[in-house]
């Protein structure tokens, strides 16, 4: 994917969620995970704009995966890191909040859809949100817990940190938000599963191993096969990645070799090592 196109994948994808944020979260009192939901909390006690506090926090965790996760995962962060909380901050001028449904339930629905399109937009480009994806990527690597129980377990500590905001139908449409969230957005990145199971078959398979393994840190494995048209011997690769990786993993994989037989297909369940264990069991 061009840097141009990446740009506006991720610019788009920012205004879907600041605009969910500003026009129905906000105004109904939602509870929310991620660095917005940690933006809540610290504007209960500090009476500064979200977007002031959210750009404090993203920078915080952005340091942080700089400083666990390297210059790549930096580079990818960045941008949202920069861009959300800017156009938070635009949104947040204007009375969004009175432009749509006063109905409670039907802004949880809207607030879920937009902000799980948004967040998948940025990571189907192959981006990031920065933000709370942060520490779990962080627990991955050092840890081997996969990234999907972690946020799971901030999500709840956030939201449980806003019960005084709001109380219990706060959290409760909380719940829904984040339920909503998370199924629009794995929907836009891939139907499917947060895992992706890949087979690539060509005869380049040794340098798309090498780029993947040093650059993607991605586990795989090679399969003894024989083509059916042309009866030749070579290898396939097989491996199993995050679906939120599978953007890059493909762009690397079509750089080195375009006519590659690439297929991607999602799965439920994944036990071994960088998934359920250490790389190091």
């Amino acid at each position: 994917m061009k840097r141009l196109e990446l740009l506006l994948y991720i610019l788009l994808g920012n205004t879907l969620l600041a605009f969910a944020v500003c026009a129905f979260v906000v105004p109904n009192g939602f509870m929310l995970g991620g660095s917005t939901g940690i933006a809540l909390v610290i504007q209960s006690w500090i009476p500064a704009p979200i977007s002031v506090i959210t750009a404090g926090v993203n920078l915080s965790l952005f340091l942080l995966g700089c400083l666990f996760l390297g210059k790549r995962f930096a580079m990818t962060s960045l941008c949202s890191t920069v861009i959300y909380p800017v156009i938070l901050g635009i949104f947040e001028a204007q009375p969004v909040g009175t432009w749509f449904s006063q109905d409670v339930l039907l802004s949880a629905v809207f607030a879920g859809v937009l902000m799980g399109s948004g967040i998948g937009l940025v990571i189907r480009a192959g981006g990031s949100t920065g933000g709370m994806d942060i520490p779990p990527c962080i627990l991955q690597k050092l840890k081997g817990i996969p990234v999907g129980n972690s946020m799971v377990f901030f999500d709840i500590v956030i939201l449980a940190l806003q019960i005084f905001r709001g109380g219990w139908d706060g959290i409760l449409y909380g719940i829904v938000v984040i339920v909503l969230t998370s199924g629009m957005m794995n929907r836009t990145i891939l139907s499917g599963e947060k895992k992706v199971e890949l087979i690539i078959i060509s005869p380049r398979h040794q340098e798309i191993a090498q780029t993947v393994l040093k650059d993607l840190d991605s586990g795989m494995t090679f399969l003894n096969i024989e083509t059916g048209y042309q009866k030749e011997k070579q290898k396939a690769i097989f491996s199993v990645v995050y679906a939120k990786q599978y953007p890059a993993f493909r762009d690397r994989v079509l750089a080195i070799d375009p006519s590659a037989f690439l297929v991607a297909a999602p799965v439920m369940k994944v036990n071994g090592r960088g998934y359920t264990l250490s790389r190091q069991a």
